[in-house]
């Protein structure tokens, strides 16, 4: 399960529990020619394969995941299916794993000052490594660009402080290399605006890099806020956000800069700070006559990712009394992601750790009951609807598998009535099942309800279909899905995630319960498809205006793109809608996501603030009532 795609999840189980019996799922193991035990063991064996240190937390680009592929495509033909339309079991599709510096002689830098007295031109060449590093979080590209001094880089309306406020009067930020110091003010001030050495979200490089976007710089040059710590930030420092931005970010040396500042402003850098802190008065302005040019070379490293396909065919069925005629094109989609974090880094939940993140509930389970979901559906026969089952990865990139998916579809979209989700299903606790999606289409609780009492289970209900997991990119295309959880744990996103934790009785419990689910949805009638709000964004945390949008992580750059809004919420209610890319949010320009959060930062709940969105090729400008944080 990936993190931040919507809001954060807090779930309230239900807290009674059910005997355990027989029901659907045993007799659908006899069914399937297999005991309870048999089929525990073999979803231990699959969860503990795919969890194995060998599968390297089967994170992109790793032979590990590469294995995984193999395997699950495997595992479809051992059963007997085939890959769906074309015959191709592999659906490929780009992701960006790293960036890489350059080579030296493709990143060179100098600051060019004013003419000399006999004429002549001020050029200071600076030495890669040793006066200056580019930064992963930054662009490539040829540059010459006016210096600008813009203090800590902040923009912090609670806090009643503005380094751009300098700067408003023509546009001076726009277009220019942007100095910013690191830190914020006060920092050694315990009872200063910005919480002393707490260091508050405005010190943030991400943060500060946003803004500086926001505000149409052409670049950011970091220098270090102390003489006394002027040193280089390693190349990767600040560099995995979630936008790709064109603009250079750069990190100088302090003595460089401080050089250009007090030859333009008469004062050293010291001096100036010292000024900042004594007043919490930004000391903004343009270094007159100098400018930087150069040329940054940063190399993404790309790797494929692989959906993994396969297919029941439908057999079709005749109107009946409580169905019209179903057509065997007509497709229920079952899905899990198999990709993990691999060795860690950004989405850990251990920050700095690097070992290997084993990924056993997320999603070794639900990948594992994926395949035994689909060996019950054969041994049940031909169903009237087709099943199509996808293992996706990128998942914990941003949902990138399912986004390629529904971009690309195997079945059309519209002949796609449902879609059920299995990711993080093998901690099974007290006999509490959550189920989200439970409102997205009109039978979905009773539905839910009845399979779950049958096998024992009781159930927590979400009623919206957008969430941090492969169904949210579905539910946008307005297809009802039904995403299975068994809840969160303190090994979530941690090398400690193993196979030894997982509660195998349960997923055999659990795999009758998704057929039986499944057989259900490609039989009866075709679900209505449901717009719902949901009560997941209002149990989300957070100090910013309530807004309501989901990300489109599959198509990064040049604006914030969204997949869908909430019902009810304030995009919802300002004329936004899937597909829209966000380009300006009140007076900041918007180039991801990243932009987008810091943006939505400086409003308060209550706010009306213009929103321009890209749309069929034209900008519209809309209004938003921004709703009070959750």
């Amino acid at each position: 399960m990936t993190r931040g795609v919507a809001a954060g999840i807090v779930i309230i189980g239900l807290a009674c529990a059910v005997a355990r019996g027989g029901g659907p799922a045993r007799a659908e193991e006899s069914a399937a020619g297999a005991s309870h035990d048999a089929v525990l063991e073999r979803l231990r064996q699959a969860v503990t394969w795919l969890a194995a240190p060998e599968r390297e937390g089967r994170g992109p680009g790793t032979p590990g995941i590469d294995a995984a592929a193999d395997w699950i495509a495997a595992q479809f033909a051992e059963i007997g299916l085939a890959a769906p339309g074309a015959g191709e079991a592999f659906q490929p599709f780009a992701m960006t794993l790293d960036a890489k510096l350059g080579p030296a002689s493709a990143n060179t830098l100098e600051l060019v000052g004013p003419p000399t007295a006999d004429g002549g031109a001020t050029v200071v060449p600076l030495v890669l490594g040793r006066d200056f590093t580019p930064l992963a979080a930054g662009g490539s590209g040829r540059f010459e660009l006016p210096l600008v001094f813009a203090g800590y880089g902040i923009t912090a309306p609670a806090e009643h402080y503005d380094d751009y406020a300098p700067l408003a009067d023509g546009g001076v930020a726009k277009g220019a290399a942007l100095v910013l110091l690191r830190q914020e003010p006060q920092k050694n001030d315990p009872h200063g605006a910005f919480e002393g050495n707490q260091t508050s979200q405005h010190a943030a490089l991400a943060r500060k890099v946003a803004n500086a976007s926001e505000h149409e710089a052409g670049a950011v040059v970091f220098c270090d806020d102390s003489a006394e710590t002027d040193s280089l930030m390693p190349f990767t420092r600040a560099g995995e956000g979630s936008d790709r931005r064109t603009m250079p970010v750069l990190h100088l040396r302090r003595a460089v800069l401080d050089d250009v500042v007090t030859r333009s402003l008469g004062r050293d850098l010291a001096t100036i700070q010292k000024g900042i802190d004594d007043t919490l008065t930004p000391a903004s302005a343009a270094l007159s006559g100098w400018r930087i040019r150069g040329r940054v070379a940063i190399e993404r490293v790309e790797t494929q990712g692989r959906n993994v396909m396969a297919v029941i065919p439908g057999r079709g069925a005749p109107a009946a009394d409580d169905h019209a005629a179903i057509d065997p094109r007509e497709t229920v989609v079952l899905g899990a992601h198999y990709d993990h974090l691999g060795f860690g880094g950004v989405n850990s939940a251990a920050p700095g750790v690097h070992a290997v993140h084993h990924g056993a509930d997320d999603n070794a389970s639900g990948t594992a009951l994926l395949v035994e979901v689909a060996r019950r559906l054969v041994a049940r026969g031909p169903l009237p609807r087709t099943v199509l089952l996808v293992a996706f990865s990128g998942e914990e990139r941003g949902l990138l598998g399912s986004a390629h998916y529904v971009a690309n579809p195997a079945v059309p979209i519209a002949d796609t009535v449902a879609m059920v989700n299995l990711d993080m299903v093998g901690r099974l606790d007290a006999e509490k099942l959550i189920v989200h999606g439970t409102g997205t289409s009109v039978g979905f609780d009773e539905l839910v309800d009845r399979l779950a009492a049958a096998a024992g289970l009781t159930t927590a209900k979400e009623p919206g279909g957008f969430g941090p997991s492969d169904h949210s990119s579905f539910y946008a295309k307005k297809v009802p899905v039904l995403h299975l959880f068994t809840g969160s744990h303190a090994d979530y996103h941690r090398p400690t995630d193993t196979a030894d934790k997982i509660n195998y009785d349960g997923m055999v419990r659990l795999a009758g319960l998704v057929t039986d689910v499944v057989a259900e949805l490609a039989s009866g009638p075709r679900p209505d498809y449901r717009e719902v709000a949901s009560t997941m964004f209002a149990r989300g945390g957070g100090d910013r205006p309530y807004f309501g949008s989901i990300p489109d992580f599959g198509k990064p750059g040049g604006g914030y793109a969204i997949s869908g809004v909430a019902k009810d919420s304030p995009a919802a209610n300002g004329g936004l809608q899937g597909g829209d890319v966000i380009v300006r949010l009140g007076e900041s320009a918007i180039t991801g996501l990243d932009d987008f959060d810091s943006a939505l930062r400086k409003h308060k709940g209550g706010e009306r603030v213009p929103v321009v969105v890209r749309r069929g090729g034209a900008d519209v400008t809309l209004e938003v009532l921004l709703g009070q944080p959750k």
